[in-house]
């Protein structure tokens, strides 16, 4: 049920106070970073890392990264944003491609069609992205409302039945 909540507020939030709420999300983001990297190189001293050598790595290039991101907040708000932006239309083309196989191993000509859709919604994504980081936090603040909302209404009804069971 928290977790509902918490993705309801930052939801509104995102749709609210975009900038604010994004400058906050990223340095959350770099307080994770920076944490997990010395958690990390921590682990290595206490034997609890098999590969120590890739935990080190991992611990350095977390600390760096997180330091950048607490550093440079605006900055690294876009570069986020455009990472994000970028993995969404690269794993989106992806998926077009296996509908796309798929309709045709199936004989399927809506999953043709649906694959040939996605991919133009992606490559449209790609090619332009100051507009894709301008609509991100809209589409992510409108998913975590509805999934807020349907993740808070379970909550409620599984309670209902344990109390009435």
């Amino acid at each position: 049920m928290i977790e509902g909540i918490i993705q309801l507020v930052l939801g509104v939030l995102l749709l609210v106070s975009t900038d604010i709420t994004i400058f906050l999300l990223v340095e959350l983001i770099g307080i994770y970073w920076l944490i997990r990297g010395i958690i990390m190189i921590i682990r290595i001293f206490t034997n609890e890392e098999k590969s120590k050598g890739l935990a080190f790595f991992g611990g350095i290039l977390g600390i760096i990264a997180g330091i950048l991101v607490l550093r440079y907040p605006l900055f690294s708000s876009f570069v986020i944003m455009e990472f994000l932006v970028a993995f969404i239309a690269v794993v989106g083309i992806i998926q077009g491609c296996v509908s796309i196989c798929k309709g045709v191993k199936d004989k399927s000509f809506g999953g043709i069609f649906l694959g040939i859709v996605l991919w133009i919604v992606c490559l449209l994504i790609l090619f332009n992205p100051l507009s894709s980081v301008m609509a991100l936090p809209i589409v992510v603040g409108i998913i975590w409302i509805l999934s807020g909302l349907v993740l808070t209404m379970v909550s409620l009804y599984a309670r209902k039945l344990v109390a009435a069971g």
